[in-house]
């Protein structure tokens, strides 16, 4: 073991081995990246540094093919993701949804969940939700207020941001409240059905999607604390 050590310590003042410590610690700094993009771009920075390595140091034709073939995927990978970024354009009401998610979900994978949402404006006096009834829809306001009523008692107001029917789309239960517009208003509404298949057979959708419901709830519970409000649905 003290062999080993001082062998190590050896080869931490030749530049040589140096740069092979680099390239792993660039590996290492990918994996610690929340967002997607970054994680893919440190990788590709290591693969190109470690096919450098290989190819001109120590000399190992298998790794350097197989790190480029690392390079290559990741690129592609980071092309897909510029793809959603840049080309894939958000309207008014979906960069609304966008904006309310956290930092650290993707933005293709906000496209991916948009996907299965649909715009719906409704006038005021309009029912989003009866009490009682099954919820077809998990509904998110993009403007406008709707009043939570619970047998004739408004218990609850919510405006853009918040999340309509959360709970029915969590337990599959009928609505606990009868949800109306209380202003024009314009939902985007999201097939519960559609939603719950696609969470089933993508992460980056549960995740997105876990990530908006929890951030939308603690938003409730925090203005419920303060206002004495119940939480709506």
């Amino acid at each position: 073991m003290s062999a080993f050590f001082d062998e190590f310590v050896k080869g931490l003042s030749d530049p040589i081995i140096l740069f092979g410590h680099f390239t792993y610690a660039l590996l290492i700094a990918s994996m610690l990246m929340r967002r997607m993009v970054w994680l893919r771009s440190l990788a590709v920075a290591s693969g190109i540094a470690k096919i450098v390595y290989r190819a001109f140091f120590i000399i190992d034709p298998v790794s350097v093919l197989w790190e480029t073939i690392f390079v290559v995927v990741n690129i592609v990978q980071l092309l897909i993701i510029w793809y959603y970024e840049y080309r894939h354009r958000f309207t008014d009401d979906q960069a609304h949804f966008a904006e309310s998610m956290p930092d650290s979900v993707e933005r293709h994978a906000i496209k991916k969940m948009l996907g299965f949402s649909r715009l719906i404006e409704l006038d005021e006096g309009q029912a989003i939700t009866t009490e009682g009834q099954p919820v077809k829809d998990l509904v998110y306001i993009a403007s406008g207020v709707a009043k939570v009523e619970t047998a004739g008692r408004i218990v609850a107001v919510c405006g853009p941001g918040d999340y309509i029917g959360e709970l029915s789309f969590l337990t599959g239960a009928a609505a606990t409240a009868t949800t109306t517009a209380a202003k024009p208003v314009r939902l985007l509404a999201f097939d519960q059905q559609k939603l719950h298949q696609a969470i089933e057979s993508d992460a980056a959708i549960r995740r997105a999607m876990e990530s908006g419901l929890n951030r939308n709830l603690v938003g409730k519970l925090v203005r419920s604390n303060t206002t004495h409000v119940a939480v709506a649905e």
